[in-house]
């Protein structure tokens, strides 16, 4: 059917009976942009208009799947609609008129405040009425769907289990919003909105929303620290809202894995878990860095969003790379050295979240001591209970900042 219309020049009455009705499988998503061809969609609506009672119904489900209010030709087929309401089936006309479907923009904020609200029958309520549930998962309505929600959620500030349905709805996959048909450009800007709303929803409610939030966020756009090319053109603000999140959770990570792993003494676990987790909320990034020994134990906690010692590390080694300001911080477990840099050091790392630490030559770099007064150089735990004040001292007077008691 497009071919002839290639071929044609848009000419509908080239088309066959059947080919005809295959127009609306393309209409809205060809890369020929048929939608806006408005002569072409006029001409189309007009025979549909002859076909009778049948052309409503069978033209109803590509209408719901490809509802976007911002295209025209979604506007063409709402009025179609709006006087032919009598040749839906009972139910299809009842559920459009319920969820005013044939006015495409409020149709779309209701569906998407429902959502919101936790209406989990929706999809299906729409499934019972002859459209495939996969079909709808992946239709140009959801993705707009998305898009209101994520702007609602924006000021939102009730309860909701939005998190949960998402998770649903989407399926694992990199980048599953993106494989989502709809017109060029929705699925980023529904992504962005949907990000961006969720995040700011959750920073309101904490505790559980913000670990179902990163659930989400997992499988619709991946960790930033991995997959930093995902969030472009994500608000700066939010982004670093989720990496704050993420640190925290590793900061906790990294205690918890050094707990399991076998240590002589646990009052030095005690001992630098209260003095790190001080700074808490001044730490932007942080990332897990473990030996061979606690691969199984991070990849159980973090998935994969830790890294590990290529080199000059032991089996049970652990360490966990801080930022704190422009001050990283490479702090280890059993009686290991603390390395300190800045962070635009050009001899350093240079990606802060590296799946590959090199321990030997970080150790080499890092071989000056803290009264040499260097940028680069390593501090020891000692004396035995009285580092902390030593280690407090420094990074305020590199970075300013206080720890929290």
């Amino acid at each position: 059917a497009e071919s002839v219309l290639i071929n044609f020049s848009g000419d509908i009455e080239k088309l066959s009976w059947r080919q005809k009705w295959a127009v609306p499988h393309f209409l809205w998503i060809s890369e020929y942009a048929w939608w806006r061809q408005e002569e072409l969609v006029a001409n189309y609506l007009s025979w549909a208009a002859k076909a009778g009672k049948i052309a409503p119904r069978r033209l109803w489900g590509h209408y719901l799947l490809n509802m976007n209010p911002s295209l025209p030709v979604t506007q063409k087929f709402s009025f179609w609609f709006n006087e032919r309401l009598e040749d839906l089936t009972p139910n299809v006309r009842d559920f459009s008129l319920r969820w005013e479907l044939f006015s495409p923009e409020r149709a779309v904020e209701k569906i998407a405040e429902s959502l919101v609200l936790g209406n989990y029958g929706l999809i299906d309520e729409i499934t019972n009425l002859r459209v495939e549930r996969e079909k709808f998962l992946k239709s140009a309505c959801l993705l707009c769907v998305f898009k209101s929600a994520g702007y609602r959620l924006r000021d939102y500030r009730g309860a909701s289990k939005i998190p949960e349905l998402i998770k649903q709805i989407l399926k694992s996959g990199e980048n599953p919003v993106h494989q989502i048909r709809g017109h060029p450009g929705l699925g980023q800007s529904a992504q962005k909105s949907l990000v961006e709303g969720l995040v700011l929803w959750a920073s309101r409610q904490g505790g559980v929303e913000i670990k179902q939030t990163l659930e989400v966020l997992h499988i619709l756009i991946g960790d930033p620290r991995i997959f930093s090319r995902n969030w472009d053109g994500i608000d700066t603000y939010v982004r670093q809202l989720v990496e704050q999140w993420l640190a925290k959770i590793t900061l906790d990570t990294f205690f918890q894995v050094m707990r399991e792993l076998h240590t002589d003494r646990d009052d030095m676990v005690i001992e630098r878990e209260r003095f790190w987790t001080g700074y808490k909320d001044k730490i932007t990034n942080a990332w897990l860095v473990t030996g061979v020994n606690g691969r199984h134990l991070a990849k159980k906690m973090l998935n994969t969003s830790f890294g590990e010692f290529a080199g000059g590390a032991m089996p049970d080694h652990l360490g966990l790379v801080l930022q704190i300001k422009d001050c990283v911080i490479l702090e280890m477990n059993k009686n290991g050295r603390t390395l300190l840099w800045r962070k635009n050091d050009s001899h350093m790392p240079t990606n802060f979240f590296a799946k590959e630490w090199h321990l030997k030559n970080l150790r080499a770099l890092c071989s000056a001591t803290r009264e040499e007064r260097t940028d680069r150089f390593h501090m020891k735990h000692q004396p035995a209970h009285g580092w902390q004040s030593k280690y407090e001292t420094e990074i305020l007077r590199r970075t300013g900042v206080s720890r929290s008691n």
